[in-house]
């Protein structure tokens, strides 16, 4: 016997937590190169700390995610430059993060992981910590510089 209603529910299941997905992804990409106004942001904040903190959440892991998006928005401006297509296809399948290659004078070579938000500075504390620099004093030391196909250095 043929029922339709338990035929589709599954699929109907399916389609929804699909669609949950891309809108919890759509909001990561938001969140990292948007600031809400200063009225939505404490109801934007509040509601992505009760979503990442729900135990046994569906989202809790992207949830956190786009809080700290968030906060990094606020906190340095969020990003200037869009993603590109390749980026963008990448944030929409679930993948924030790179592995990037970080050259030493003397031909060292570092990779660290890079995330849609991250920002210089906190590549440089974390090369630093590798290094075993941990006084603030100390990484004030450093820059990153950009070597780009032509190889020329780009102070950024």
């Amino acid at each position: 016997h043929f029922n339709p209603v338990r035929r589709s529910a599954p699929i109907c299941m399916a389609s929804c937590r699909d669609s949950c997905q891309r809108g919890w992804r759509l909001l990561y990409i938001l969140t990292a190169y948007h600031r809400s106004s200063e009225v939505l942001k404490p109801f934007l904040l509040k509601y992505l700390q009760q979503a990442s903190r729900s135990a046994g959440a569906q989202y809790q892991g992207i949830a956190k995610a786009c809080e700290q998006n968030l906060k990094k928005t606020f906190q340095y401006g969020g990003r200037v430059v869009p993603p590109n297509s390749m980026e963008l296809k990448a944030m929409m399948a679930g993948r924030s993060s790179k592995r990037q290659l970080f050259l030493f004078p003397g031909g060292i070579e570092r990779h660290v992981k890079i995330k849609t938000c991250s920002v210089a500075l906190e590549v440089i504390e974390e090369l630093c910590y590798e290094m075993g620099l941990h006084r603030l004093e100390a990484m004030e030391e450093y820059a990153i510089f950009l070597v780009t196909n032509r190889g020329v250095p780009t102070h950024i």
